[in-house]
Parts: structure tokens; sequence; C-alpha cells
């Protein structure tokens, strides 16, 4: 049997491209919902690719790497920015469609990363922490999934914990309670890899958020 991947074809053939580009593998590192899946959890699809810079970056660099690629792949580019992340929508011939990130993230990481196939990627804790500060600017039902599977290895103190730490700043407990319940606007899973339904993701959440109020008030 093959090595098992979550990625699609046009993810791979992006992966590989990153991986030879030394510049990239000396400036980026791996992250993400599916650096996590496809590197540590295998628990669900990711259509995205993430990387991270702890310093700023020539954009122009990377958008010439991403010409060239664009025309030995076949695809098309859409670049976008949104603060300072730039954001590359990839159209391959065919009509499949990758979106890839950049992102200059100056936080200093709790723990080594390791590296997957000349790559460097993030740890699962940073993975984890960076996700449940996400989770109070954004509510989508994939940080979740993610958070779900990562607290079997985590406590949601240690991950307001690694917060604090990384981003300096309060995940305050009442405010994450409240996130959590938002779980009940989802209508939806992505598509899982491991089992798990929508239902059982709502309870496992709402007994969360219960726990969090409860450990505060003792």
């Amino acid at each position: 049997m093959g090595e098992v991947t979550i990625l699609t074809p046009e993810q791979k053939s992006i992966f590989v491209k990153i991986a030879a580009n030394s510049f990239l593998t000396n400036n980026f590192y791996f992250s993400g919902g599916t650096a996590l899946s496809e590197v540590y959890l295998k628990h669900r699809e990711s259509l995205d690719l993430d990387f991270f810079a702890d310093k700023r970056f020539d954009n122009q660099m990377l958008f010439s790497f991403l010409l060239e690629w664009g025309k030995q792949l076949k695809f098309t580019i859409q670049p976008q920015r949104a603060e300072d992340t730039f954001i590359y929508l990839l159209n391959f011939d065919g009509g499949k469609k990758l979106k890839l990130d950049f992102a200059y993230y100056p936080y200093k990481r709790l723990e080594p990363g390791t590296s997957y196939k000349k790559v460097t990627v993030d740890s699962l804790l940073d993975i984890a922490v960076n996700k449940l500060l996400l989770m109070n600017q954004r509510s989508e039902v994939k940080d979740y999934v993610d958070l779900y599977f990562l607290l079997d290895e985590y406590t949601v103190w240690d991950l307001i914990e690694g917060v604090k730490v990384k981003f300096r700043t309060e995940r305050d407990p009442l405010t994450l309670a409240a996130d959590f319940l938002a779980v009940e606007e989802f209508e939806y899973l992505p598509k899982m890899l491991k089992p798990l339904t929508l239902n059982e993701l709502k309870k496992f959440f709402k007994k969360r958020a219960k726990k969090l109020a409860k450990d505060l008030v003792i």
C-alpha cells in the first residue's frame, strides 16, 4: 500500500514545488488545518494550503515562483491580500481550484515542529493554540472539528495558557464557553476521514461549555 495522504493532486503538486524551493523551506513552515490533517491526525479533508513566516518576506518573489509553476502545472493565479496574508487562488485546467496562503505570523512558537517531506511543520500544540484563538475571531465548523480531536491531546486549560504565552492575550473562559455553544449554528461537517457526526460534535462542545462555566464557579 502507498502512503496515506489527505492531499488532493493539486495540493500535492504545489507541495512538491514548495519542498524543492530552498527559499520557501528556509523561510516558511506548514500550518493550519491541512497540516494538522495531513501530518498529524488524518481526520478530515482540507482543501487549502497555509504557510507561515516568522519574518516579513518578499511577495514579488513568491509571485514569480507561482508564475513559473503555473506554466508547468497549467494553472492561472488570482492574487489577493488580507493584511499580512498573501492569498493566491490557483485555477487549474479542468476546473480544479486551490487556495494557497503565505502569511507573516510573528508569534514565537511554543514547541519545535516536525519535518514532513523537507518542509518544516508547525507543532501540534501550536496549531491547537492557534485554533483556540481563531474560534473567537471566526465561526467555522472546521475549527470545531479540529479542536474536537485536539482536545484528546490537550485540556482546554492547556490551550488557554498557550494563548496567553504565545499571543500575550487572555482567552476569557466565559467567552470561550459562549464560543463553544455556537456549535449549534452548524448544519454540516467537512468531509470526514475519521468517524464523527454533527450531533456528536454539538454534544461534545455543549458539554465542554458547561464544564468551563462550572470550573469557574468552583
